[in-house]
């Protein structure tokens, strides 16, 4: 249905083109950023005091791309009447919402380098610009529990394959690191089973970049199942991955259909956990295939430099951030391949496994177009117990979507455990201690985790 309303809208544009009733969203891209009021020398402005942090670890310089956009070219664009929908700093451009009529004149201004066509119209409310998540408030921390099948429940055997269970037992439950998830909603996330918070107020931060509306808290399911492995404290029913650390919830997906504004709903949502500190970031997310095909990707662009989304994972690490994402569940289709962000050189790119450790026969597999390894590691991803959405029951659920935060909560712990490792430091000790570690291969890259192996290469190379 979706794909034939899609059609009969292309139909009747066609006769009507420069109607200012006809609009669109537009990425518009800008050539500089002239005039800012922001400093490099002052970045405290525009960075969080953890992300200047995390940055300093990994020497990481504070660039032109950090620095928020031009106003004077905001508001030129403005003067046109078209709405200002998404602002990205390191696309250094706006999306806007715009007729033909405005899209022309926004084209006619000198400061402009390009346009491009990436989602029919969106909502019908003003844009807001998301605000930096509070982070003062003190979090909840779950009250330890023996590490033992007893208490952690049904979330046991999501632990114990990647030796995820000796990390806890040895006090590393992601305490002191934040992390990110995106996705396409977190309905009922607030339960206590969810969080550990008993109230959605004291989630630490969360944003609606598809709507623009007051919460995240709400929409598909998808978004509480993923973060329900990672995150979720029901001492003898279920433990998550990560129980202790805290979490920063993006809604990126729009239902109503997959365009291209989607991988920049990805990109600013990357912007906004660097810019708030954040370390982990989990997305159980791939694009390959859009509901108007002239978006569509071919297998030759999964170069990690085509997609926005992959582009942006590689800004992030280089600011000190870890991405885990699922490669994808094509391994059964004609498409078959890894999808986009997970061909990005610097994305933790998991594929899945069944409860006997095999390649699931849905896992998506690589190489990239330019000859790389993907997926780099595998996890569980066949019959994986997650919390059920309305947070009081279990469900089994199958998918990288489901292996990759498995992941993404252990890396969570490992970085708390070994605070002065570089991003880099992290995978490739994650890499080296896989499973087929010595003869990876695109089916399931260097194979399955073991995060006790990782944390003590780590320390090994500290003495």
């Amino acid at each position: 249905m979706r794909f034939q309303f899609l059609i009969i809208a292309l139909l009747l544009s066609s006769t009507a083109l420069v109607s200012q009733d006809k609009e669109g969203m537009f990425f518009v891209g800008f050539a500089d950023k002239a005039d800012s009021p922001f400093s490099l020398d002052n970045p405290q402005e525009f960075l969080s005091q953890r992300a200047l942090n995390r940055r300093a670890l990994h020497q990481a310089a504070i660039t032109e791309l950090d620095l928020p956009l031009s106003q004077p070219y905001q508001q030129a664009v403005l003067a046109t009447g078209a709405k200002i929908w998404l602002r990205s700093k390191w696309m250094n451009g706006v999306v806007v919402q715009a007729s033909e009529e405005q899209l022309a004149a926004i084209k006619k201004l000198d400061f402009v380098t390009e346009t491009e066509f990436v989602a029919p119209k969106q909502y019908d409310r003003p844009s807001r610009v998301p605000v930096m998540a509070s982070l003062d408030r003190p979090a909840p921390t779950p009250a330890k529990v023996p590490v033992s099948q007893r208490f952690y429940g049904f979330g046991w055997d999501n632990l114990t394959g990647m030796k995820g269970d000796s990390l806890h037992r040895w006090g590393f439950r992601g305490e002191g690191v934040l992390v990110a998830v995106l996705d396409g909603g977190f309905p009922n996330v607030g339960y206590k089973d969810f969080l550990g918070y008993d109230e959605e107020a004291a989630v630490p931060g969360n944003y609606d970049l598809v709507q623009q509306d007051s919460t995240a808290l709400d929409g598909g399911t998808h978004g509480a199942t993923v973060l329900s492995t990672m995150a979720a404290h029901h001492p003898f029913f279920y433990i998550g991955t990560a129980p202790g650390a805290r979490y920063v919830l993006f809604k990126t997906e729009n239902g109503r259909g997959e365009h291209r504004l989607e991988e920049i709903n990805y990109a600013v949502a990357l912007e906004i956990a660097d810019s708030i500190g954040v370390d982990v970031v989990n997305s159980s997310l791939g694009y390959t295939e859009f509901s108007d095909a002239t978006m569509n990707y071919t297998k030759d662009d999964l170069d990690g430099k085509t997609s926005p989304a992959s582009v942006a994972i590689g800004h992030a690490f280089s600011r000190g951030m870890i991405i885990v994402t699922s490669a994808g569940n094509s391994g059964a289709d004609k498409w078959k391949y890894i999808g986009t962000p997970a061909d990005a050189p610097q994305a933790l790119s998991i594929g899945a496994l069944d409860p006997e450790g095999e390649r699931a026969y849905f896992s998506s597999v690589g190489p990239t177009a330019d000859g790389r390894i993907k997926p780099d590691v595998s996890a569980l991803g066949v019959s994986v117990a997650a919390v059920s959405a309305n947070g009081r029951g279990l469900d089994g659920a199958n998918g990288t979507s489901l292996s990759s935060p498995l992941v993404a909560g252990l890396v969570a712990c490992l970085r708390q455990a070994v605070p002065d490792a570089t991003n880099q430091e992290l995978l490739d000790a994650i890499r080296a201690t896989a499973s087929q570690a010595s003869s990876p291969d695109n089916l399931t890259g260097y194979g399955q985790p073991d995060f006790a192996a990782a944390y003590r290469r780590l320390m090994m190379a500290r003495k």
